[in-house]
Order: structure tokens, then sequence, then C-alpha cells
């Protein structure tokens, strides 16, 4: 069993040291805290057995056939890289230290790289590096890996070529054990045929289960829920080490990935009761990951035996670390502090004015709709603020002093009338617009287009129809006050009048007066513009994925649109 691990680098994970219980441990934490790397770790620390040795010589392929993967190394996490993926980069010598409970030994686990004449295919494997003269190896142990291969529904699975029976078995005794634990989680009997045969399924390699039937009409192995899945195979593991302590008297190691995957809160608990009584019976070190907050707590104030378990927590801050002094206040503390921080990351989103603003959210509220961005726009802020273009251009361009976060944590979104190349590598782009027109006038020329061809599918909208926009009180209403400011503009040029300031002026009444009809007018643009929306939304992408890193936001969070 594992004692101790003294990680000095593995992906994340760097300069932590963690002290195991023979019971139970329980490991917890934020996402991408190498929770999981941590079990093949543990996995990686041990070598198979082989039937030298043993009492039974059947017991170890058996436990072997019926699970689906035992002793994984961490050279498996990898076979499915594209690239090279150095563990600890710039790291020479040790990774990580192992203890062993069983008889004190120390091991040291070194990088080893394989393919070095081929960059492409260059993969490493994490061994032990043993002291010469000490006549150390690597300790060998049972150890079942259950990964979230094991939540894969047998209904969804289709290739039925690689679907194979499994020949080895529990014996009868251990299978009714299985059973007698399975009917009292979920009520339901487990059947075998006449003569009590038993045979399982290997899943084309992707995962091992028990093939039965059961006392309710038409619910098997095949179709009950995956929650009722999930919990036979961990009831098949369980049993099969004790079946392997009952004949070698051997202790073994039990990983599970996100025990509470498609498990019921109470469930978890019942299953955390029966892996302690059979970690502490039949010498089972159990290892999982979660992120029950229920079973954490519960595990946490047990009272019982405290010492056989003990819940390992992760943090991300910016690096990963434990928590001290683990209690389910601090968690609670923590994820509050955690989402206020997240709710407070925000990226500064400057526009000319209101207008702008306007037809941005019409446009972010489209996108949220139907683009698969994910859930990105929470993290824009449309400041309340009005600047000129030529300010924004400035503010943006200015690279003699870093003005930030203006011009490296923020992003500039002008009018379309006012485009110009090379506007990207200054965080800027431009509302969608059909020809360089600002806002107000794209949205006044459409919606005289759409008056004057007769765009059924507008007007008959029933928002449309419902807020009383008739194309009669358009006509009177809005198009003839569209008509007559631009009169007064072109008579303000003939007479070699100052025009200056009075078009955006007579627009902005209009439009902020007609705001709601506007507004129907605006989305219906987007809805029939794909081509100048997708061009803005490949180039917000594209400031989004520049900008982000500055305020600690994950730039894959946008995600491709489909």
């Amino acid at each position: 069993m594992v004692e101790m691990i003294e990680i000095k680098q593995y992906r994340k994970l760097k300069d932590i040291t963690l002290n195991f219980v023979k019971g139970i441990n329980i490991i917890s934490g934020s996402n991408g805290t190498c929770k999981s790397s941590l079990l093949y770790i543990i996995s990686n620390s041990f070598q198979k057995i082989t039937k030298n040795n043993l009492k039974n010589k059947e017991s170890v392929s058996v436990i072997s056939n019926i699970n689906k993967l035992m002793n994984p190394k961490i050279e498996s996490l990898t076979r499915g890289d594209e690239k090279y993926n150095d563990p600890a980069p710039n790291v020479k010598g040790e990774l990580y230290k192992c203890k062993y409970f069983d008889n004190d030994m120390k091991l040291d686990f070194r990088r080893h790289n394989s393919g070095r004449e081929n960059k492409e295919k260059k993969r490493f494997s994490i061994r032990p590096k043993y002291k010469k003269g000490n006549n150390e190896k690597i300790p060998a142990m049972p150890v079942i890996y259950l990964g979230l291969f094991r939540l894969f529904s047998y209904g969804e699975f289709l290739n039925d070529k690689e679907i194979k029976k499994i020949t080895k078995k529990l014996p009868k005794k251990y299978l009714n054990i299985v059973t007698r634990i399975y009917k009292n989680f979920t009520n339901m009997e487990v059947l075998f045929d006449e003569e009590n045969n038993y045979h399982g399924i290997n899943m084309g390699g992707i995962k091992k289960r028990g093939n039965f039937s059961t006392t309710y009409d038409g619910i098997d192995s095949n179709t009950i829920s995956a929650g009722e899945d999930n919990l036979y195979i961990i009831l098949t593991a369980l049993v099969s080490l004790r079946y392997y302590f009952e004949n070698e008297n051997k202790s073994s190691i039990l990983l599970i990935d996100e025990l509470d995957a498609t498990l019921h809160p109470s469930y978890q608990i019942r299953l955390y009761k029966l892996m302690k009584k059979y970690s502490k019976n039949y010498e089972i070190q159990i290892f999982f990951t979660s992120h029950s907050l229920s079973l954490i707590e519960y595990a946490l104030e047990d009272k019982e035996d405290k010492k056989d378990s003990k819940v390992f927590y992760f943090l991300e801050n910016p690096n990963v670390r434990l928590m001290e002094d683990v209690s389910i206040n601090k968690i609670g503390m923590w994820l509050k502090n955690q989402s206020r921080i997240e709710n407070n990351k925000k990226i500064p989103v400057y526009t000319e004015d209101k207008e702008a603003r306007e037809f941005l959210e019409s446009l972010f509220k489209y996108l949220k709709k139907h683009y698969t961005v994910g859930d990105v726009f929470k993290y824009f802020h449309l400041v309340d603020i009005n600047f000129s273009s030529e300010i924004l251009k400035n503010l943006f361009k200015y690279k003699e002093v870093n003005i930030s976060p203006i011009n490296t944590g923020s992003i500039c979104i002008l009018d379309g009338d006012q485009q110009e190349e090379k506007a990207l590598s200054y965080n800027m782009t431009f509302l969608p617009s059909d020809g360089l027109k600002s806002p107000e006038n794209l949205i006044f020329d459409y919606s005289i287009k759409l008056y004057n061809e007769g765009k059924e599918d507008f007007w008959n909208q029933n928002e449309v129809e419902n807020s009383g926009f008739t194309t009669d009180y358009f006509n009177e209403n809005i198009k003839s006050k569209i008509e007559e400011n631009r009169n007064k503009i072109e008579e303000l040029k003939k007479q070699n009048e100052s025009t200056h300031g009075k078009e955006r002026e007579f627009n902005k009444k209009l439009f902020n007066d007609k705001l709601d009809f506007f507004r129907l007018v605006i989305e219906y643009w987007i809805e029939n513009n794909e081509k100048e929306v997708d061009k803005f939304y490949e180039n917000l992408k594209i400031l989004f994925k520049k900008v982000s890193s500055y305020h600690k936001i994950d730039s894959n969070l946008w995600k491709e649109k489909e």
C-alpha cells in the first residue's frame, strides 16, 4: 500500500507531499488540478501480480478478466497524444518519490523517453530508479482502476462484433455476494440462467461488466440506468478484491475516477460505508476522486474510525496546492470566493455610444442562441461611456506606454462606418454593416427597405403586430421622420451651412424615440445577414482569445461554431 507520495513535478502538481491512510482516500478539488493524474501515479507505483507464489493460481486471472483495467501505467495516458507532452519541462531526475506501508521502502521515479529517432512518436514512461546493491524492486499488488469508461452506456454501444463474452468468472459464492449487495442498494435481484451460469461482457475494450437479468420484467443488465450499471461495476471490483484477499491474504488497491458520477447522493453515502467496511476487513486501500460535497461532508464528519479515511482537497490559485486542515466550511468558503472572483472577471468592451451598445446586445443575444460559443458573454462588460471613434482609435493604437487595461485587456467595437485595416492587432473590430454605415443609418435604410418590399415575414411577426407596428404606422410615424431629417441635412448643405453633428443628433433622437421598433428591425437584420454576422463572430472570437489571459479567463471557454 502507498503511505506517502512526494511529487517534485508532474503536470500541474509541483512540490506537493501527500500522506495517505490505509483505508479510504478521497481526492477532490477544482477542475484541472490533476486529480485523475494522481490516480495514475499511484497505479504506476506498483507492478502486476504474477501467478508465482500464489496459493490460488486463478485468483489474479479472474479479477483481471472481469475488471477492465488492472495496474495501468502512466504512459497509457499519453497514447492518444498527437505530440510529445513533457510532464515536467526543464526538470531532470526524480519526478516523484513513493513510500510504501508494507516494507518502509522508498522509490524514486523518473521520466524515461522513447522514440527519440522520431519526435512525432516520442513518448515517455515513468519508472523507478533502483539503488545499486540494494536488490530493490517495485512492489507487486493488484490495482483495479475504474475510469470514466465505466459510464459508457450499453444501449449506446453500436458495434456488436466487438462485444465478447468473458469466460473467467468469480466463484458462485462471490457472485452471490455481489447479488445480495446489489439488491440491498437497488431492490433488484440479479438472476443468472437456470444452471446459475454467469458471464460478463467485454464491450470492445471500452469496459467490462456483468451480464444478467433481474426480478423486474424488462429490466436486465442491458436496460438498467447508468447509475445502476456504474454501481454494479464498482461492487464487482470490491468483491473481486475480497475474493483475492480471502484466497491470498494479501492487500490490494482500488482506484475510482469520479465515484459520484451518475450515482444518487444516497447511493454515494451507502457505497462509502460499504467501502470503509471492505477496506478494513479485506485490506483494500481505496482512492477515489469526487466533486460531491454531500459525500465529502459525510466523510469529514464520520466519527467512526476517523483514521481510516482522509480527504485531500486541491486548490489552484494560481498553482495547484493542498488545502490545509480540510473542513466542509473551508471548502464552502473557497468555492464562494472562487465564484465571486469568477463573477468579477470582466473584459471591458468599449463602443462609441448607446446606439452601438443596443446593436451589440442584440448581436450577443443572437450568437448565444444560434452559435455554439459556450458561456463567454458573461465575461463581456459593455462600458456605459460614450467616446468618439477618433478618441477610441487613439487610445487603442497608443503603444508608447501600456495604458493597462485599455489597450491590453479591453476590446473596442467601432461602428460599421469606421472600417480600417489591421484593426485586430489593436484589439479593435467593427459592428456588422451593409456597407460603411453607422448602426442608425443601417437600420433606418433597412426598415425602409422592409416597407418598400413589403416583407411579410417581418411585418407579420407576432411581436411586430402585437406592438401595433403596422406598415401604415411605420410610414406615418417613422419613415416620414427619417426622410424629414435627411431633407433638413440636404437643405443645410445647399445653403453651405455647417451640418457638423446635426445628422448624428437627428438620428439619435429618432432612434431612441422609436427604440422598441428599431430593436425588432435590428434582430431581423441580424437573422438575415449571416455573412456579415459570421465575420463579426470570427473577429470577436480572435479578440476574446487575445485578451482573455489578461483577466485569467480560460480562452478555451469559447467553443467553436457548429
